[in-house]
């Protein structure tokens, strides 16, 4: 009888702990209380990479950093966009402790958003084993859907206690009035979200960054 109830009782007991946790850590977020961890170095750093000008931009971002104390460096990026394997390839020449890795696109241009959720749930299922086996200390990403599932898979680590990665997403530069929808979803789950316009960082508050303010 003590075996039935205690077999009654787990899964409920971890239910609870597990949705008590989800609500906390959403809830950090949302009040902005959620502090960015003591950066250990180097920073094990992934980078998902989106198409044409988020490929630009993400590059350009990372030839502002010092890229020494972001490695290994994993760029994670659509498995169909040869163009932007090839820029990072070209853009890595020379450096140290970094690759590529590729997933399925969450959502194609012009796709439905109904048809999109399988093709994210798809895109999720492969991205698991990636994420985790490479354990980020930090994910890095600014605007494609590709970013959805690889925050997700990093947000469920982090749920789960599997590992303590800090997501920051930066928002486009094309996005002036209001966040993308990816920029949507991230709301509830980054760590940091960085805005390139004063005018989203006034819509948006205190859960927002504008660039040009700093990160202290």
């Amino acid at each position: 009888m003590l075996l039935f109830i205690m077999w009654l009782l787990i899964p409920t007991i971890f239910s609870a702990y597990f949705s008590g946790r989800l609500m906390y850590i959403i809830l950090q977020r949302l009040t902005n209380t959620r502090s960015l961890k003591e950066s250990k170095q180097p920073v094990r750093t992934l980078i998902v990479i989106g198409s044409g000008g988020h490929t630009a931009e993400m590059l350009r971002l990372m030839n502002n950093m010092n890229k020494l104390k972001f490695m290994p460096r994993l760029y994670l990026l659509a498995d169909s966009d040869t163009t932007s394997r090839n820029r990072v390839e070209n853009d890595e020449i020379g450096g140290l402790d970094w690759s590529i890795s590729t997933i399925p696109r969450s959502r194609h241009v012009n796709q439905s958003y109904l048809t999109s959720i399988f093709s994210t749930i798809y895109a999720i299922f492969i991205t698991v084993p990636v994420v985790i086996s490479f354990k980020p200390d930090m994910v890095l990403c600014n605007g494609p859907g590709t970013c959805v599932p690889v925050c997700l898979v990093a947000f469920l680590m982090k749920l789960f206690h599997y590992a303590d990665t800090s997501i920051i997403f930066v928002e486009s530069i094309c996005r002036v009035k209001s966040l993308s929808l990816t920029g949507k979803l991230m709301y509830f789950i980054a760590d940091l979200i960085i805005v390139q316009w004063p005018e989203l960082r006034q819509k948006y508050g205190q859960r927002v960054h504008y660039l040009d303010e700093g990160l202290n």
